[in-house]
């Protein structure tokens, strides 16, 4: 998932510096920022990420 997260976030920093040189150039732009910056907080929420565990605490099921 890191990969994908990193491959998200340089896709949308390409994006976000990207030259505007007309108005359908800048609707792109922004629709694609907006799309990726989606995905990726999907993305972001969604990752598992691994029980903290404490020395010398045992958690009984």
């Amino acid at each position: 998932m890191v990969l994908v997260d990193t491959l998200l976030i340089l896709s949308m920093l390409f994006f976000l510096f990207l030259p505007i040189t007309d108005r359908r150039t800048a609707r792109m732009k922004l629709c694609m920022v907006c799309t990726l910056l989606a995905v990726f907080s999907v993305s972001a929420s969604r990752t598992h990420v691994a029980q903290v565990r404490l020395a010398g605490v045992i958690a009984a099921r």
